[in-house]
């Protein structure tokens, strides 16, 4: 008898704890999208950014027990979501504490509700994660129904300096972020024109589509993360050259089985055909649409970007630095043994980011071009590749800075064919290509004239060295740098004050005074001892970025033990 009271007496005061079980989550969209910049997307679904806490509130069947209740929040983003490769995210709250990938802290308890803030990683893949809740009891795991209502999409975060497209003006950040609309420019240098284009990065529907752009080009999820490298993918898949992307380049005169170039007028359009039509490349497309796309493309995605416009722009076929010109007998160009060329004009697009894998000075605003013009690592792409790089003549850094460097700095030299095929030079035009580079100003519709990011200015004198790596391998070696005039037939009269010296990102300042003639076949020759840092194959150039002595040139390789 006194044993059985016992037991109602223990039973009445130690009840066992009910399991918890989670009736809702609130991803508090709203609110959440107006801390991170993202309510212009006409989306209903939650959309944050990196290394940004959002907050969303979980309502269970009972009040939640921070001292007794075991619960962990998953996302998951692919097909096969897996920790080690960032793909599944758990975050831990009430009794078991655990680090992870992303940071999660209760905020606030009320009623059965429980506030959460969740900080996705600074690194973290970009893209739709799928938001599920975990009760974790003795007896097992609970986990709550896939909802697409608690779906949401990390972007890239341009406001948060530790996300490598950080930027700090919010000047700039409004322009190259959040600006819908802007203006491309074509024509002639001495005569430039416009277009208008809509962006429409926040149409309905166009944020999927660029997700969908990245899962047709069959991008792997962890590079999703990496700026550089989605860069680099989003360069590739804008154009449909090896890879069915997006768009189809026609520069023919027949558009009969799609759309004209000319009569685009905004991104939208073409994103969301080409989701529509299940990654069906969209036809057609020249530089100022692909450029259009792909600018859209990154802004949607959280990075900072701008269309640029490269008049007299060469294509350097060969990849000797140069644009050869071959003329028939009668004067005309050689369609059959021409491989260079140059357009009117040409459009690109500049990202700005961090380049941990460059040095700190070229960081900054990179080049990345999406029209097919040559590969790259066996794709039609082109960039990131450093403005600043460019300017210096450090044409050994990723990607492709020699081609982008050519398009803008290349001598067009014309060549005289005879009908044996010999040919001989008659002419160097050492300051057609790259007239002129504009964009389009913050905050105005007119354009800035950004050339002198690029190069310096017509007629100051600099000499371009290769880089030579600094690994620690010592060997010094005398090098003599021989600057030749080429075939010309004519006396030169060299008036040289600065010489601008770069070598192992070190600027020495040389003065020279010459004020005699040089005679064709002359030489100037400058010798100096460089010590290579690594063993290798070595390329040391020369050249004169002067207007009257740009054809001076010269290079060699050298292999260092």
């Amino acid at each position: 008898m006194s044993h059985s009271i016992r037991h109602k007496f223990f039973s009445l005061f130690f009840p066992a704890t009910r399991a918890l079980s989670v009736l809702s989550v609130d991803m508090r969209a709203m609110d959440n999208k107006k801390a991170h910049n993202t309510s212009s997307y006409k989306n209903t679904s939650l959309i944050v950014r990196r290394n940004k806490e959002f907050i969303l509130i979980i309502r269970f069947d009972r009040p939640f027990n921070n001292q007794q209740d075991n619960v962990q929040i998953e996302f998951m983003i692919g097909n096969s979501p897996d920790e080690n490769r960032g793909t599944y995210i758990t975050v831990f709250i009430g009794k078991e504490k655990r680090d992870g990938r992303w940071n999660g802290r209760v905020i606030g308890t009320q009623g059965n509700g429980v506030t959460v803030g969740i900080t996705p990683g600074a690194s973290c893949i970009i893209g739709r994660f799928r938001t599920f809740v975990t009760v974790i009891t003795d007896l097992g795991k609970q986990r709550t129904p896939r909802n697409p209502d608690t779906d949401f999409y990390v972007l890239f975060n341009p406001w948060d300096p530790a996300d490598l497209v950080y930027v700090s003006r919010d000047t700039d950040r409004q322009e190259y972020v959040l600006n819908d609309v802007g203006i491309i420019y074509n024509g002639e240098f001495n005569n430039i024109s416009s277009r208008s284009w809509n962006y429409g990065q926040f149409e309905e529907g166009v944020l999927d589509a660029c997700l969908l752009v990245l899962d047709a080009g069959k991008v792997p999820l962890l590079y999703r993360g990496n700026a550089i490298e989605l860069i680099r993918q989003g360069s590739a898949l804008m154009n449909s050259q090896d890879d069915n992307g997006v768009l189809v380049g026609n520069w023919s005169s027949d558009y009969s089985i799609g759309t004209a170039p000319t009569a685009w007028t905004g991104s939208p359009e073409i994103l969301l055909k080409y989701a529509k039509d299940g990654g069906l490349p969209v036809c057609f497309a020249q530089c100022w649409v692909f450029a259009g796309v792909l600018n859209t493309f990154l802004r949607c995605l959280g990075i900072p970007a701008r269309v640029v416009t490269n008049f007299a722009s060469a294509h350097d076929n060969t990849g000797n630095l140069k644009t050869d010109i071959i003329l028939d007998e009668n004067g005309g160009v050689s369609r059959s043994r021409t491989r260079d060329s140059i357009w009117n004009y040409h459009s690109w697009n500049e990202v700005y980011m961090r380049r941990p894998d460059l040095p700190e000075k070229y960081s900054g605003w990179q080049v990345v071009d999406s029209t097919p013009q040559e590969t790259s690592d066996g794709l039609y792409r082109c960039g990131p590749t450093s403005v600043n790089a460019i300017k210096d003549g450090e044409l050994s850094y990723p990607f492709d800075a020699r081609f982008v460097f050519a398009e803008l700095n290349s001598d067009v030299i014309y060549y005289q064919s005879d009908k044996y095929g010999n040919t001989k030079i008659i002419q160097v035009d050492t300051t057609y290509v790259g007239k002129l580079l504009v964009t389009k100003r913050v905050n105005s519709n007119a354009y800035d004239d950004i050339t002198s990011t690029y190069k310096y200015p017509e007629g100051k004198l600099h000499l371009v060295q290769k880089h030579l790596g600094m690994d620690g391998h010592t060997c010094p070696i005398p090098f003599p740098v021989i600057l030749q005039p080429s075939s010309w037939r004519v006396r030169f009269v060299w008036m040289i004050e600065v010489l601008t010296y770069r070598i192992f990102y070190v600027y020495t300042t040389i003065s020279i005074s010459i004020c005699s003639q040089i005679a064709p076949g002359g030489t100037l020759q400058y010798t100096d001892t460089i010590t290579p840092q690594s063993p290798g194959k070595k390329v040391l150039m020369a050249c004169l970025d002067c207007a009257t002595v740009r054809q001076v040139t010269n290079q060699l390789e050298i292999f260092v033990q």
